[in-house]
């Protein structure tokens, strides 16, 4: 009996559990950031649940390695050769039916995934990394565990060398005196702020600006006088998210209440590539070269 065709068996088993069983669970996915037990290390087919891990695989993968990616998810656009790659859904829309069918030897992701799967295909056996991804240096050991797995080791510390050396430039790079103060814009309507344990947050303070909303946690909505009152002086705003045609920095700027920031004032409005500083992988140093760009603009 093939493998494929027990796992299927065992899918259907699955499938009566998940119908059973409540769909609204919000528990934490466990994560394992060191790839420590898994058994893929002879990997040839891999599927990935997100983009950042999609773009991580691209960057260490050789040619003569024998590895492949044999499934993405809907949202993963580079490189451009990911979307050759057929789709197995979204982060919260992921299809196990076609998961299953590509017969993955690993699967990775990021606790974005869809708990409920993730579950369900560690249950039949696949080997699943799934990986926490708040930091920049989240993202090199993303990087340095993906790469023992597939027995990619140089060409993985090939790559967060060259990382490293490009973060250090910038911490080592002249600045603004005093430090800007920085408003990085996650969306507009509504208005949402990157705080404090953010991967924007960190590359705020490590491009030489104060986060204005350092005194807050995470991703949250923002007031229209909570802006005012922290009188941010560069203000980052994404390109868009997704498919996205929105242009926030337009929104942001038609803002009545926001005339007379100072940022708005100066000219201090920049946009930069959302993909590129919001996705934790491998261009997450272009991001990091981009916002120092926009906070240290007055002396470039």
């Amino acid at each position: 009996m093939s493998r494929w065709f027990l796992r299927t068996t065992l899918l259907l088993f699955v499938f009566i559990g998940i119908l059973l069983s409540c769909s609204g669970c919000t528990d934490n996915i466990t994560t394992d950031n060191t790839g420590s037990n898994t058994s893929a290390t002879t990997s040839t087919r891999v599927i990935s649940l997100a983009p950042s891990e999609t773009e991580i695989f691209y960057a260490i993968n050789t040619p003569d390695s024998g590895i492949s990616l044999v499934g993405r998810t809907d949202y993963d656009d580079y490189p451009p050769e990911a979307l050759s790659v057929p789709s197995v859904g979204g982060p919260q829309t992921l299809s196990i039916e076609s998961i299953v069918s590509k017969d993955p030897d690993l699967i990775i992701g990021t606790t974005l995934a869809d708990k409920t799967v993730v579950d369900s295909l560690k249950s039949l056996g696949y080997d699943v990394e799934i990986y926490d991804l708040e930091t920049i240096d989240d993202v090199y050991s993303n990087i340095e565990s993906l790469g023992e797995i597939l027995g990619l080791e140089e060409s993985a510390g090939a790559l967060v060398d060259n990382m490293t050396s490009r973060q250090t430039a910038i911490e080592d790079a002249p600045k603004e005196t005093p430090a800007p103060k920085t408003w990085y814009v996650v969306a507009v309507e509504p208005l949402y702020a990157a705080g404090n344990n953010t991967l924007q947050g960190e590359m705020i303070e490590e491009a030489g600006g104060v986060n204005v909303f350092a005194d807050m946690d995470g991703y949250f909505v923002a007031s229209y006088e909570a802006v005012i009152e922290r009188a941010p002086e560069v203000i980052i705003v994404p390109s868009g998210h997704g498919s996205t045609t929105v242009n926030f920095t337009q929104q942001i700027l038609s803002i009545p209440e926001f005339r007379d920031l100072p940022a708005v004032k100066n000219g201090r409005v920049y946009t930069v590539d959302d993909n590129t500083v919001s996705r934790p992988g491998p261009r997450i140093i272009d991001g990091l070269e981009q916002f120092y760009q926009c906070i240290n603009a007055e002396i470039l």
